[in-house]
């Protein structure tokens, strides 16, 4: 039985969608520059929409923030990302999906800013394995690096993480 859960009002979560794009010949991911995470580094991707599945939401979140047109691949991770009351983050599941291989010189346009507005993403690039750190969160870099296991292993899981970690409990 369901008796704690009540599904005409379940607890409110968000959910995103990211793309892991990786240089046709480097070993580098894209990340986007957020101005609104004070110019913190992050995966291309944002929250899906009402009523809008995950693989979509990447597709359409990529588009928006990179110009890119892709269908995304294989999903490599799930993040649980727990409510943190003191940046108003509210709790969510990042799908992490296989965005594939860009050229080297891959055109990337960043959107612009509506009138009076900030723009969203400041800047891009193609980050090397080596310099993850450097550009962003160890949240986000435990992700990269766990989604990054998969790609080239079909026989691969989907990593299941929280906080980018595998939990402790899993088998």
């Amino acid at each position: 039985m369901h008796k704690d859960t009540d599904f005409t009002n379940p607890p409110r979560r968000r959910i995103g969608a990211l793309a892991i794009i990786r240089v046709e010949t480097q070993g580098a991911v894209l990340l986007v520059q957020k101005a609104y995470k004070a110019g913190a580094f992050g995966l291309p991707g944002g929250s899906a929409h009402a009523d809008e599945p995950p693989h979509l939401a990447c597709r359409r979140e990529v588009r928006e923030e990179t110009g890119l047109i892709f269908t995304p691949g294989r999903l490599l991770a799930v993040d649980y990302v727990p409510r943190n009351d003191a940046t108003g983050v509210t709790e969510g599941v990042n799908f992490v999906f296989d965005g594939g291989r860009e050229p080297t010189g891959a055109e990337i346009v960043l959107p612009e800013a509506a009138p009076g507005e900030e723009p969203e993403l400041i800047g891009w690039e193609f980050v090397p394995l080596d310099r993850l750190s450097e550009c962003v969160t160890a949240n986000t870099e435990r992700r990269i690096r766990a989604a990054l296991a998969a790609p080239d292993e079909p026989h691969l899981p989907t990593a299941c993480l929280a906080e980018g970690r595998v939990p402790a409990d899993a088998p």
